[in-house]
């Protein structure tokens, strides 16, 4: 079969423990878009800081952002799908964040927001050195500032995380997603959102059937888009609910796990 487009997940599948695009892998990717493959990065990241990958191509290729609350094409930055979570559940999740102590970020494209200045919250705005971060403390206080709510995230450590999503999962079962994109991250999307269903929408738009996709992914975040394409590869380093998933295990993010996918089922 004749793969066109090829979704990978960034932090834990397509960069490596470093956050570092490797050669190998940046010349695989090149190369099987010089051949005609549609390659998606499919993120929790913002856009902004996506540019890594973005700075390969000379054409315009699809990113899915914020766990697939958001997709644009890179180059010309168009918009292709946006789903927003609806405020009154996100300011929910924000306020059980809240009496849980938990440090917390909420996007609302293109803004960034803190519930406090910690440790927690500074290291992640530094990973977007372009985008201020303003503090609310009630989120109620921002509904007519902004378009809309892209996600909240809350963060504190892995065990506790750990013990939080289930809780979450089942206190708003049906209502929204509650995702964990990195041990120490939980985010709250949309129903509507996600890598899987942004995906589906850029398939439509390029006129690509999910026959002819192939997704690569590493955490809990990444299963909607693995089980959405017609063939999902799980890195080495991912979690045993995505190999679960998966129809084939490749090399980890650290040895060059995509290039190794790009090399066996696109240019080989």
């Amino acid at each position: 079969m004749r793969y066109k487009l090829i979704a990978a997940d960034m932090d834990g599948t397509l960069v490596n423990d470093k956050s570092e695009l490797t050669e190998r892998t940046k010349a695989a990717i090149v190369k099987a878009v010089d051949a005609g493959m549609i390659f998606v990065v499919a993120t929790g990241r913002a856009f902004s800081n996506a540019q890594i990958v973005n700075e390969l191509f000379d054409k315009d290729m699809p990113f899915i952002v914020f766990n697939g609350a958001a997709a644009y094409m890179g180059k010309s930055e168009k918009l292709l799908f946006e789903r927003f979570l609806d405020f009154d559940l996100a300011k929910e999740a924000f306020d059980i964040g809240q009496k849980n102590d938990m440090a917390q970020i909420i996007w609302t494209n293109p803004w960034l927001w803190g519930n406090r200045i910690c440790d927690k919250t500074l290291q992640y705005a530094s990973f977007y050195k372009s985008t201020k971060m303003s503090i609310v403390t009630d989120l109620a206080a921002i509904r007519d500032e902004v378009r809309g709510v892209s996600k909240v995230l809350w963060i504190d450590d892995p065990a506790r995380i750990k013990e939080l999503s289930f809780e979450m999962r089942t206190h708003f079962e049906g209502r929204l997603q509650c995702v964990s994109s990195m041990s120490h991250f939980l985010e709250f999307i949309s129903n509507d959102a996600g890598k899987g269903t942004a995906l589906a929408e850029i398939g439509k738009l390029c006129g690509i059937d999910k026959s002819e996709m192939i997704a690569v992914g590493d955490g809990q975040n990444d299963i909607g888009m693995l089980e959405y394409a017609g063939f999902s590869v799980a890195v080495d380093n991912a979690i045993d609910e995505v190999k679960a998933v998966c129809d084939h295990v490749t090399r980890s993010n650290n040895d060059d796990g995509v290039a190794e996918v790009i090399e066996k089922y696109v240019l080989d």
